[in-house]
């Protein structure tokens, strides 16, 4: 079970939901629980708050998932190090804040 999901309908207010398995690639709609709105209240659509509800995935715009601890968490290590293995992702160099600042006020008198 995962606890605390944020999913952003499209035209509509966000909602948390309880899964019990992140939507496959296949899947055309999400299975939740425990549907409630960002501040706990029930939403205009829910009649019975133990109901399970099946939400089309085209109305979906973005599923936010929490970070969990290591014991339950959604993806393990070893799908995080394959990851980051086939996307070669590079960490971003640090950048100082000033002279960030610096090089884009340069930039600016320069127009």
């Amino acid at each position: 079970m995962i606890s605390g999901v944020t999913i952003h309908l499209a035209n509509d207010l966000p909602v948390l939901v309880d899964l019990q398995a992140m939507p496959e690639p296949g899947d055309r709609m999400i299975r939740c629980t425990n549907v409630r709105t960002i501040d706990g209240k029930r939403p205009a659509f829910v009649h019975d708050a133990h109901s399970t509800f099946l939400l089309p995935l085209h109305t979906v715009r973005i599923i936010e998932v929490p970070q969990m601890s290591d014991s339950s968490a959604v993806a393990t290590q070893g799908d995080e190090d394959l990851y980051a293995a086939s996307h070669s992702v590079a960490p971003e160099p640090e950048i100082d804040d000033e002279e960030a600042e610096e090089d884009l006020l340069a930039r600016i008198r320069q127009i």
